[in-house]
């Protein structure tokens, strides 16, 4: 618990100085007479002043002093407790499909169409609180690079080192690719999902007709074609409809994927038990009782003039 203790608003605490001003101000201002010096030799002054009222002074000036600085300490909101905060997160599964064939390595795109959709991966793979993410990549065979996860920086840095030389086999299917794209969303226990295809190559009618099954089943497939060319073939737009999701047009910057993600977002949502919110309890009120404590001599009669005077 002492580990954990700190002040919610420290600043409050630079009113100790001037209260350390004060006590020393009080504690060795000398006591005055009054009338008596009018009517009394100085040197006899000395002889009237009684020690017991000294010390009863002084120990009003300590009370006085002590309950200052309570009430200072609670102000600066003392806290060693953190409360429980619940944080929710999407749980909208979405499965990120990466063509990795011959057209991806085309230069329309600077460097390549594949450095180019790696871009917009890390991008996206980077952001907090958009659901889980699963990644596959794919030629002629789909491979699963990771399942659904949380986790989206360890899946970026998966992606980095996945290059065209690391696939075993070449060509185009993406028809095996959405088979296995539906497959890992339903071995995390959804019936629900997202997919969306990053290629550069028109899409097959199998894979179309494939993307239409999918919606049927409750999982939407969008596509993001990977190409400079502003005109695109409307086969593209034809596997975005049959998927029940999206053509989306390629932007140098977030914009397409920032369509996708806000288009498709899921109203359901689970209680995240990694968001670490450090939301801390204000203990100041318990630092008030000794203050008031200290504070009650103030309603005896008297009390102020002991202090004064």
């Amino acid at each position: 618990m002492m580990a954990d203790f700190h002040f919610l608003r420290p600043w409050w605490l630079l009113l100790v100085i001037p209260l350390i001003g004060l006590a020393f101000v009080l504690w060795r201002q000398t006591p005055r007479l009054h009338a008596w010096g009018e009517v009394c030799d100085s040197h006899l002054l000395g002889h009237l002043i009684q020690s017991k009222r000294q010390g009863t002074r002084k120990f009003s000036v300590i009370l006085l002093l002590l309950s200052v600085f309570f009430m200072i300490i609670s102000i600066a909101g003392p806290s060693w407790v953190k409360l429980p905060v619940p944080t929710y997160r999407p749980i909208e599964p979405r499965v990120l499909v990466l063509d990795m064939s011959d057209n991806m390595m085309a230069d329309d795109l600077t460097p390549n169409r594949l450095s180019r959709a790696k871009f917009k991966l890390h991008d996206v793979l980077t952001r907090k609180d958009v659901g889980q993410f699963g990644l596959i990549v794919f030629t002629g065979e789909p491979f699963v690079v990771s399942p659904l996860t949380d986790d989206g920086q360890t899946i970026s840095s998966l992606l980095s080192s996945l290059t065209q030389d690391v696939m075993p086999v070449g060509g185009q299917n993406l028809v095996s690719a959405l088979n296995e794209a539906s497959q890992l969303i339903s071995q995390a226990g959804y019936q629900h999902g997202q997919i969306l295809v990053l290629t550069a190559d028109t899409p097959s009618s199998d894979a179309i007709n494939k993307a239409k099954k999918l919606a049927q089943s409750g999982i939407h497939s969008s596509i993001l074609p990977v190409r400079a060319d502003s005109k695109l073939n409307p086969l593209f737009q034809n596997f975005a409809n049959a998927g029940n999701g999206q053509l989306l047009r390629y932007s140098s910057d977030s914009r397409d994927l920032d369509l996708w993600l806000n288009s498709t977002g899921n109203e359901e949502y689970a209680l995240s038990k990694e968001d670490d919110i450090p939301l801390w309890r204000d203990e100041g009120r318990w630092f008030l009782i000794p203050a008031l404590m200290f504070l009650l001599p103030v309603f005896r009669r008297g009390w102020l003039q002991r202090v004064a005077v």
